[in-house]
């Protein structure tokens, strides 16, 4: 039942991504309302499907979506 709810809150916050920009943790957690342990495991299932990337900044770690995502 977790798998399903990660698997559809992935595509989620694959779409948040879409802009184009980058979001930090802390982002995700503010527009979303998860939880930070929860935005990790969503974020755990983008990296092993490869749709994700980080990037360490000044300010923290940022995502973005992948060029081929």
């Amino acid at each position: 039942m977790l798998k399903e709810a990660i698997s559809i809150d992935a595509k989620y916050i694959q779409e948040l991504l879409s802009s184009g920009r980058g979001l930090a943790i802390e982002e995700l957690v503010e527009i979303t309302g998860y939880r930070n342990d929860y935005i990790c495991l969503v974020l755990g299932w983008l990296s092993k499907e490869d749709i994700i990337s980080y990037w360490e900044t000044d300010d923290g770690l940022v995502i973005k979506l992948n060029d081929r995502a």
